[in-house]
């Protein structure tokens, strides 16, 4: 289009309306390849005003039309997908991509663990052997991808704060530490003030949302706990990737491998990504105890967890003397311990106790080191070996009234929703208890109402005390538990 500029008009409104009209007209018919030969006549006095001043450079800013090139590229990444999805994934590259909802949810979990880091093959290996005393060694899927998920009963009814154990003749160590989550979850419920928290009027019937922020909240106490509550580590399995190969030293059990670290030094952001990956926890069957006592490892510590435990390695066998979780499913108190004070004692006694060994060596046998905020009571079939176990008082007397209740392999919670009860002796005269149990599909609750202040109406060799009720005796002595009508259980 040649244009003399000399001979421009000076064009009046009409004119210029008319000029931008046809303008308009020239885009729409000819797109992109005519938009840029379409230039007034002032903007060519411009331009040509610009080249005499030295100034040109200014419209080479303009962005050029987009070359083939680069159409072809784009192109070829629609056809063929991307490979290297890191970041989250919105809904129209959802679409893009032909994703179905579940692969979606799992890709934005890899984003939601952004600033993660792969697991290497030292770490994982140290975590499956201080965990599980060896590695490599035979995989029990009960351990790993085929455990207990985290799901709660039906919200706003009775028995709403619990959470469900779907199996019923699951491994006693599953259920023990399903009951010590569970004892957090009370303590959140029942006594935690803090501003976050979501008004309930009952709080042992609590909303769904509550369900889920009680959780979140407990796992994130757990993990930051066990970190000296300034340090949190959470583990979380990438749904696709596997970061550690099998090995000599290693080989892999379907989580372990696939493990992304995330570390914070700040209990709001540890939360916000527990949050954020909460459904990993759920699921159901799934990892989520696994990922709990592996997250409370590494923020602890392996050293650390090793010298609460005693243990050390024997190079020999290549294992660890003990470990937090044996084979057999039996109920380790290190592993408990982990759970209800952030420390995996394997003693449930005061303090730190000193035992001379065989080669008459002073052995230290690390207890409970604080008064516990949650306690624990336990009966071991008999009173003689029950008392070999020395259960201190700091686990006896916790600073919440909620116990994890151990009879032999059988786990559950004893809790009151009165504060008072371990400040004030005269609220011990008379009172009530709620129990709950992993291995009793209860359908109602369990109020026990405790009398510490009346004489034994029966002798006490003459009638065949519950178990639940030699229980409490330990704590309460001489105590006279009523179920209410209920049939004991326990």
């Amino acid at each position: 289009m040649n244009i003399e500029l000399e001979e421009l008009p000076i064009f009046p409104r009409n004119a210029n309306e008319n000029a931008r009209g046809e303008r308009k007209e020239s885009r729409t018919e000819n797109g992109m390849a005519g938009l840029l030969p379409v230039l007034s006549a002032r903007r060519c006095d411009r331009r040509e005003s610009c080249v005499e001043k030295g100034v040109s450079h200014i419209l080479e800013k303009v962005p050029p039309a987009p070359s083939a090139n680069r159409v072809e590229r784009k192109e070829s990444r629609l056809e063929n997908g991307t490979p290297n999805i890191t970041g989250s994934v919105s809904p129209l590259h959802s679409r893009v991509f032909g994703m179905r909802e579940r692969a979606s949810r799992q890709l934005q979990n890899t984003a939601s663990v952004n600033g993660s880091k792969p697991i290497t093959e030292p770490i994982a290996v140290a975590l499956r052997r201080i965990v599980f005393g060896q590695c490599p060694a035979p995989i029990k899927a009960e351990y790993f991808s085929r455990g207990p998920g985290l799901v709660f009963r039906e919200a706003e009814r009775d028995l709403g704060y619990a959470l469900m154990v779907s199996h019923a003749a699951g491994l006693p160590i599953a259920n023990s530490l399903m009951m010590a989550l569970q004892t957090h979850i009370l303590r959140i419920l029942l006594f935690d003030v803090r501003p976050s928290r979501v008004y309930q009027p009952d709080p042992l019937k609590p909303s769904f949302s509550m369900q889920q922020e009680a959780l979140c909240t407990a796992i994130t106490d757990i993990i930051w706990t066990a970190g000296g509550c300034h340090y949190g580590v959470l583990c979380l399995p990438h749904p696709i990737h596997i970061h550690v190969e099998e090995s000599d030293h290693f080989n892999a059990d379907g989580v372990t491998e696939k493990l992304n670290v995330l570390e914070c030094h700040d209990r709001e952001e540890l939360q916000y990504f527990v949050r954020r990956n909460l459904f990993l926890f759920q699921q159901d069957p799934g990892p989520a105890l696994l990922l709990l006592i592996y997250s409370a490892v590494l923020a602890r510590g392996i050293d650390r967890i090793a010298e609460d435990m005693g243990t050390r390695w024997i190079t020999g066998t290549n294992s660890y003397l003990s470990s937090l979780i044996n084979y057999s499913g039996d109920i380790s108190f290190s592993a408990l311990n982990l759970i209800l004070s952030g420390r995996a004692a394997s003693y449930l006694h005061n303090g730190t106790h000193f035992q001379e060994d065989k080669d008459k060596i002073m052995i230290a046998q690390h207890g409970i080191q604080a008064r516990s905020p949650i306690g624990l009571l336990l009966w071991m079939r008999t009173e003689e070996k029950t008392a070999a176990y020395k259960l201190g008082s700091r686990l006896k007397t916790p600073v919440y009234p909620i116990w994890l209740i151990i009879a032999s392999e059988q786990s559950g919670v004893l809790f009151s929703d009165d504060r008072d009860l371990l400040r004030d002796y005269r609220s011990e005269i008379r009172f009530e208890l709620h129990y709950h149990t992993s291995s009793h599909n209860q359908l109602t609750p369990a109020v026990l109402v405790i009398r510490t202040k009346l004489p034994l109406e029966v002798p006490e060799e003459d009638v065949a005390l519950p178990t639940l009720d030699k229980i409490i005796r330990t704590k309460w002595s001489g105590a006279r538990v009523s179920w209410n009508g209920l049939t004991p259980f326990l």
